[in-house]
């Protein structure tokens, strides 16, 4: 962990409680990175099941068929 994820500049409130904390930019980066690797790999482990059932050639539960999908897209149109 970085130096300055160990030790950030906190801005006190008028009740004295920490309300906001100072990073460099560097770090926030960093964090962001982390956080979206994360939830790439939460919506990869949510989609296992359904990529199953695709490479067996089904149709997911809660998928639409190619015909209802083009039928709602004419709706739209």
């Amino acid at each position: 962990m970085s130096t300055v994820l160990q030790s950030p500049s906190y801005i006190i409130g008028p009740g004295g409680q920490p309300t906001a904390v100072l990073l460099e930019w560097a770090a926030w980066e960093s964090i962001l990175e982390q956080l979206e690797g994360r939830e790439d790999d939460e919506v990869l482990r949510a989609a296992r099941a359904d990529l199953g059932t695709l490479a067996r050639h089904e149709r997911p539960a809660g998928w639409k068929s190619w015909a209802d999908f083009e039928a709602e897209i004419k709706d739209v149109t």
